[in-house]
């Protein structure tokens, strides 16, 4: 885990523990639920960058 940045290294600790603190099915689905937004929200920022890089390379042609 050491390849990760002090933030990711941080925040991949903070889910463990929040996944340790699970004392229900209902607390696993919320978290679970929770965790895919996160997910999405990251892949769609990802393409934004992919489209604004590329249409910079676009332009710079």
């Amino acid at each position: 885990m050491s390849e990760l940045s002090l933030e990711k290294q941080f925040a991949h600790s903070m889910f463990c523990q929040q996944v340790k603190d699970i004392s229900n099915l209902e607390s696993a689905k919320k978290l679970l639920e929770d965790l895919h937004l996160l997910y999405l929200g990251q892949q769609s920022l990802f393409i934004q960058l992919a489209r604004q890089d590329t249409f910079r390379d676009f332009l710079d042609q």
